[in-house]
């Protein structure tokens, strides 16, 4: 799918990868709508780009709805929902974390997806054409072996653009699931020390959008731009217990 003249949501677009989307997808064309909890950085994005945005909480299904009608309002029905905003979230190997963690992951990085299919997909259907662009982790196809809560929900997230694809690319859906390595944001800064090795060879938030960008023009479902996910997969499939064994050892992970 081209981006000109498309009317494109980003989720998480305040900052970091959302941002970077927001002006790259602009620049080619499409229309976008700015949405992400912090309200100071909705206002300077929808501003840079000319656009307009809504500071909300999108775990809540009505403030998912509230930012599809002003998309509607002010350019049309939705092509692209991208739901990329995400959360990382405290932990320590071999720690379950309490309620308060996983009911947000859950709500974040899952059910604000369903908010966004329930709200758009159904106009979708009705010209047959839309795209549902979902923000995972290379996670979703390892695991973090420092955050449960966040392992589970980023597998829950592949697992939900899994079906949505099975279910909805034969009526002309198309659906991708974007799983990175690690990333040159604000989430993984704050969660490394500035030396740690990682940081030399994170992809930048530019470089992710031109990535998408190309991704969306051909239309893939999954998306990677690291050989960990690809490599935890040939494991899996070759021999998973012995992958359970090595997976003892991994080193921290993070998008």
């Amino acid at each position: 799918m081209k981006l000109r003249d498309k009317v494109v949501v980003i989720t998480g677009s305040a900052g970091g990868v959302g941002e970077a989307c927001a002006e790259r997808f602009t620049a080619e064309g499409a229309k976008v709508v700015v949405t992400d909890i912090d309200s100071d950085g909705v206002e300077r994005v929808s501003s840079a780009i000319d656009s307009v945005g809504l500071a909300v909480d999108i775990t809540v299904e009505d403030n998912v709805r509230a930012v599809a009608d002003l998309a509607r309002r002010t350019y049309g029905q939705v092509d692209i929902w991208f739901s990329n905003a995400g959360y990382v979230g405290p932990g320590q190997r071999g720690e379950i974390p309490e309620n308060a963690v996983w009911d947000l992951t859950w709500q974040l990085h899952v059910m604000a997806h369903v908010y966004a299919v329930r709200e758009v997909l159904p106009a979708m259907l009705a010209r047959g054409d839309g795209y549902l662009l979902q923000t995972a982790s290379v996670v979703a196809l390892a695991f973090h072996p420092d955050k449960a809560a966040y392992s589970v929900t980023k597998h829950g997230a592949l697992a939900l653009a899994e079906w949505l694809a099975a279910a909805y690319r034969p009526k002309g859906i198309k659906v991708s699931c974007f799983c990175p390595g690690p990333m040159l944001t604000p989430m993984l800064a704050n969660d490394l020390p500035a030396d740690h090795p990682i940081l030399k060879t994170a992809a930048t938030p530019d470089q992710v959008a031109d990535r998408l960008v190309r991704a969306i023009d051909a239309e893939r479902f999954l998306i990677v731009d690291s050989a960990l996910g690809l490599d935890a997969l040939t494991a899996k499939a070759t021999d998973y217990e012995q992958w359970i064994v090595d997976s003892t050892t991994l080193p921290k992970i993070v998008d």
